[in-house]
């Protein structure tokens, strides 16, 4: 088919109705939607919808009567939301092909109305995206698309999986599709934000992340020519770079910081970033500061060495202080998380507490450890479960058994993000890594934090 003659609508789903962290402190673009849509934006009809923002479903698929819809399920927390979502479609109009992907359909199908899905992109899906459109447009075999699982007699099968070798085939980003919400995309302060990715993957292995899982550990820089193309392309001020972590090839971000400079390139960055990869190269983020990193989020994670060896860390509590005087000393914003262990007893909490104040972090936040599908973590307790309330995979919950009663452990975890509050830094008050719209959204944040134990 020619262009014009399918179209596809590609959508980002609402927030489930409980949600703790809602669009009151972020909300960001589909990124990878936009990076989809991309190579075949010339060939097909293609639409982006943000449901977080246009939320009647049945009205646009009146008015665009898309032949294919592709359904983005980035989060665990999304998939009831979205398992509705499947049904609305199929029920206006059985012939539409659905694809869906995203993270969770990557690690499994586990909870996703498979009845209303046909296809399944797993992992990166540019590639396979492009290849399944054509491969329906021309009748083509569907068996020869990498990254793909496909339903046949009801059932998916699953080809080879997509091995993403290079970064650099992917096109810039479809972002004139998101074009009317653009002025709505945020992330924290930092409004208008614009994503951007500089490479893939990650070479550790955490217990409690899956993502390296998913990419086996591989890591791929994106060639910095590309890179400084997008910046220089980029109306917006403020970038957030969504890798696991940028820093991981400093020679590359050595090589990227000179051709910023080079290229008069102004933006402030906030990226993720490792404390042993600050502490070995101070120099490195020395140079990034100067160029506009603003400020980065670091998986702290724990003050205990115990905890630490348990998460596969590989680093040490020493190192993270080392960082955090290095990042400090070049004015670039600390924003910090540690992870909440189940187990935790009130002078846990306290220490926790504690430590926030001694290191100086700027901007810290907290999150429960969670057992996400897929990773070591879930393995190791996923018989021990207490619930299975999809909409509690937002590290805000707890899956497991508490030390402390499931209040008490709630209102504790709601006080450490209210003690980081009320911190005063040079006579203002400092502000936790949410700070939402209004002035009431981090208290209805923390009345949600505190209520939690009714659901259990």
């Amino acid at each position: 088919m020619g262009r014009g003659k399918m179209k596809i609508l590609l959508i980002w789903p609402p927030l489930p109705e409980y949600c703790v962290l809602t669009q009151e402190f972020s909300c960001c673009e589909p990124l990878g939607l936009e990076y989809i849509a991309a190579p075949v934006i010339d060939k097909f009809g293609v639409e982006i919808l943000d449901m977080r923002f246009d939320k009647n479903l049945l009205e646009v698929l009146k008015q665009k009567e898309p032949d294919i819809v592709g359904l983005s399920i980035p989060y665990t927390t999304t998939v009831n939301v979205c398992n509705d979502l499947l049904k609305i479609i199929k029920a206006y109009n059985p012939n539409i092909k659905v694809i869906i992907g995203g993270h969770h359909p990557t690690v499994g199908l586990r909870h996703i109305s498979t009845e209303y899905v046909d296809y399944v992109i797993v992992g990166e899906g540019v590639e396979t995206l492009r290849n399944l459109l054509e491969a329906i447009a021309q009748n083509g075999d569907l068996r020869e698309i990498n990254g793909l699982a496909f339903k046949a007699s009801g059932e998916f099968i699953y080809n080879k999986s997509y091995e993403l070798q290079t970064l650099d085939y992917y096109p810039q980003p479809a972002r004139n599709l998101t074009a009317k919400y653009r002025d709505k995309y945020f992330h924290a302060h930092y409004k208008p934000v614009a994503l951007m990715r500089f490479s893939y993957g990650c070479p550790y292995n955490c217990s409690f992340c899956v993502l390296w899982k998913l990419c086996n550990r591989k890591y791929i820089s994106r060639n910095n020519e590309l890179v400084v193309k997008e910046l220089l392309e980029l109306d917006n001020e403020n970038i957030y770079v969504v890798d696991d972590e940028a820093f991981i090839n400093t020679d590359n971000m050595n090589d990227l910081a000179d051709r910023i400079q080079k290229n008069n390139i102004k933006k402030k960055y906030h990226m993720y970033v490792r404390s042993d990869t600050v502490a070995k190269n101070p120099g490195l983020f020395e140079k990034w500061a100067s160029i506009g990193l603003d400020s980065v989020l670091m998986g702290l994670e724990s003050i205990f060495e115990d905890d630490l060896n348990e998460y596969n860390k590989s680093i040490s509590s020493k190192t993270a202080y080392e960082s955090l005087k290095i990042l400090h000393s070049n004015g670039v914003e600390v924003r910090a998380n540690f992870i909440i262990k189940p187990d935790y007893s009130k002078e846990k909490f306290h220490l926790v507490r504690k430590a926030v104040e001694q290191y100086d972090i700027d901007r810290p936040t907290f999150a429960v450890l969670t057992p996400f599908y897929g990773t070591d973590e879930y393995e190791k307790v996923k018989d021990k479960f207490i619930i299975e309330k999809l909409e509690f995979f937002d590290c805000y919950h707890t899956f497991m058994k508490t030390a402390l009663p499931l209040k008490e452990f709630y209102y504790e975890f709601a006080e450490l993000f209210k003690c980081a509050q009320n911190r005063k830094k040079d006579g203002n008050k400092e502000k936790v890594f949410y700070a939402g719209k209004s002035e009431n959204s981090f208290e209805e944040m923390i009345d949600k934090m505190k209520g939690s134990y009714i659901f259990y």
